[in-house]
């Protein structure tokens, strides 16, 4: 399939920006030619040929004049209606009662207006922020903070030998690494990214996601209900994500026991796993200082009588709360413990080989053992050239998403790969206050409240919030209109919210196409919504104790209220059962995929058993969020950490 669209769906595309953001009439406002440049190199950035294939058809679909007639009864090209007439249109597509068409919908909405607002224009700043205050991107450094790791650099088509080779070098791989490469094992590390150093992280929005997630930020479950976020690069989410490092809960960690016929999650080894994880990563609740978004959920919780908690983080010597806004894009002074100041940092000086742009084709068996991979590595110039690796062992590190589609690749005989997928679906109610918020400062996430956690059998959702610039505001927010959206954006400093995470009871899957790309399938069921609608009542309820003066949810449409007046509460609870929750029809994202290759005792309802190893190939181990059980309902990062120690010197020990 071309990556090219053709000018008719180019003229379509045109016509979508500018109903989505109007052009100014400025040359330098970033609408226009300029957004539409933005949009159509997003979309040729797409790695899924299908994902692509269904947006393109869309464009072409909203280009067909009987096509609009069937749907909207204008017979006509939508870039041949007028303003009014595309706004109409995409509203009805919005809240259509066909999800297929709310999900092009929520496809389009995110493509361009992250395309607007996650990017400077010429100066660069950008209007919409400076209307709001927002610094935009901070200055690069012109130092590094440490020495760089070594990298081995595959120019040609080359082979390696090694005792274990390592796919992906995040949580679960970068622990490994560290762990084996330090008991004096030869370790092969290969990670499907890129390698950015501190000094060189992009603080706009839209690289930042461009560089350092997986698929550039643009991977979405199958119907568009969520968007996907993960980090993709040398320390994969650990050198992106919000720092929050939580244990397994007690309860879940029996669950995990009883669900899985292991002892290993209630053991004193896996305590000892813990320990030396919180050590290594330096966990404490020193760097936790609340800004003034996590002082509103803090206050709000107190005065209700709710739970409310400091949450540990995984940082060391942060300097400057009004830069950790910015650390999903990565931490410019290596505060933020990920892998590659760490365990990648200890596996590197104990003489291991890490390889950066390696794409892992399949895991090589021999005689029902595993012998090693085979992959490319992708040159500066774009070319490519092949990368054998033979070991005695192999991990498989490289997530949720991805890893079942190796091993699916593969060929490993187990049905149970890519079932149980678990996404922890986040949302949020957004409060506008009187007052300055300014939710892009402060340390990434530092206080939390379990009040509605527990709502069935250890199931329900926990409250976060998460640094807010414009891109997941600009993403997630209703559209009604190109006016009603710029007016909410613009209150965005006097913004907050209550993040709601959700623990999800029930499950989703990891399906890998002909092509090897993996497809996730995934739908809250009744159940875990139920849940996030309770957490969504008492956020309301939190924002207005705080003095929020108007409230609302992120569906399509926004349910909206102004607290205060009798029964406001349950009349904005209404109106959002009203809007409906699933499928499309509210804005959830998820940053935890977890439980994909789950680990167990019984080789008919799990994937690999307590050491790591899969039931089906002797010398492969799974060693990421994918080993999970259940969901955690926890942020995973040191779970997975402790199961990567568990599984690494597992291997140590029995050679």
């Amino acid at each position: 399939m071309s990556t090219q669209l053709s000018a008719g769906q180019r003229e379509v595309l045109r016509a979508l920006c500018d109903t989505f953001v109007p052009p100014s009439g400025d040359p330098d406002a970033g609408t226009g030619e300029p957004l539409l440049a933005r949009a159509e190199s997003l979309i040729a950035a797409i790695d899924d040929a299908q994902a692509k294939g269904k947006l393109k058809l869309l464009l072409t679909a909203l280009g067909n004049p009987l096509a609009n007639l069937l749907f909207d009864g204008r017979p006509q090209s939508f870039a041949a209606m007028d303003l009014d007439a595309r706004v109409r249109l995409l509203r009805g597509m919005g809240e259509s009662a066909i999800q297929l068409r709310r999900a092009g919908f929520q496809a389009i909405k995110r493509l361009i207006n992250v395309s607007y607002y996650s990017w400077p224009t010429k100066d660069g700043s950008h209007p919409a922020w400076r209307e709001v205050g927002y610094p935009g991107p901070l200055p690069h450094r012109s130092d590094e903070v440490n020495r760089p790791l070594p990298l081995l650099a595959v120019e040609r088509d080359t082979r390696l030998d090694c005792d274990v080779v390592i796919v992906g070098s995040g949580a679960g791989g970068g622990a490994a690494a560290g762990v084996l490469a330090q008991a004096g094992r030869s370790v092969v590390v290969l990670e499907k990214g890129e390698y950015h150093l501190p000094k060189d992280f992009s603080h706009v929005e839209g690289e930042g996601l461009y560089e350092n997630y997986l698929d550039r930020g643009l991977i979405m479950t199958e119907s568009g209900s969520l968007p996907i976020l993960a980090g993709s690069g040398l320390g994969g989410g650990t050198v992106i994500n919000y720092t929050t490092s939580f244990e397994l809960p007690e309860r879940t960690r029996e669950e995990w026991s009883r669900r899985s016929g292991l002892d290993l999650f209630t053991s004193a080894r896996f305590r000892e796993s813990y320990a030396r994880v919180k050590e290594r990563v330096n966990v404490t609740e020193e760097w936790s200082t609340p800004g003034r978004r996590d002082q509103i959920l803090e206050a709000g919780c107190k005065a209700l009588g709710w739970h409310c908690g400091v949450i540990p983080r995984n940082v060391r010597g942060c300097p400057s709360p009004a830069e950790c806004g910015y650390c999903g894009y990565g931490c410019r002074h290596n505060a933020k413990q990920s892998t590659t100041v760490t365990y990648l940092a200890d596996a590197a000086q104990a003489g291991a080989r890490i390889v950066v742009r390696c794409n892992v084709d399949r895991i090589l068996i021999e005689g029902g053992r595993a012998t090693g991979v085979v992959g490319r590595v992708r040159r500066p110039d774009g070319t490519s050239v092949t990368l054998t690796v033979h070991a005695k062992a192999v991990i498989s590190s490289c997530g949720s998403i991805y890893g079942p589609a190796l091993l699916v690749r593969s060929a490993v005989p187990n049905a149970n790969i890519g079932r149980g997928l678990h996404l922890h679906p986040g949302t949020a109610v957004g409060g506008l206050f009187d007052e300055r918020v300014e939710s892009w400062i402060g340390h990434q996430q530092t206080r939390y409240s379990d009040q509605f956690s527990d709502q069935h059998d250890g199931y329900g959702a926990k409250f976060e919030t998460v640094p807010l610039a414009f891109t997941l505001p600009a993403s997630a927010f209703g559209w009604e209109g190109p006016q009603q959206h710029q007016a909410v954006m613009k209150q965005l400093a006097n913004l907050s919210i209550v993040g709601i995470l959700l623990r999800d009871r029930d499950s989703g899957r990891v399906a890998t196409g002909r092509d090897g790309h993996p497809h996730v399938h995934y739908e809250l069921s009744a159940f875990d919504i139920a849940h996030v609608r309770t957490a969504m009542r008492g956020a309301a309820e939190l924002l207005a104790q705080q003095g929020a003066r108007a409230i609302f949810t992120v569906q399509q449409p926004p349910a909206q209220t102004k607290p205060g007046t009798p029964g406001w509460l349950d009349r904005f609870m209404a109106d959002a059962d009203a809007r409906q929750y699933g499928r499309t029809r509210q804005a959830f994202i998820t940053f935890h995929q977890m439980a994909s290759c789950s680990m167990g005792k019984d080789p008919r309802t799990s994937v690999i058993g307590e050491t790591g190893e899969s039931h089906d190939v002797k010398g492969l181990y799974v060693a990421d969020a994918s080993t999970f059980v259940t969901s955690s309902g926890v942020n995973p990062m040191i779970t997975i950490m402790a199961i990567a120690d568990h599984i690494a010197r597992g291997i140590g020990e029995r050679w």
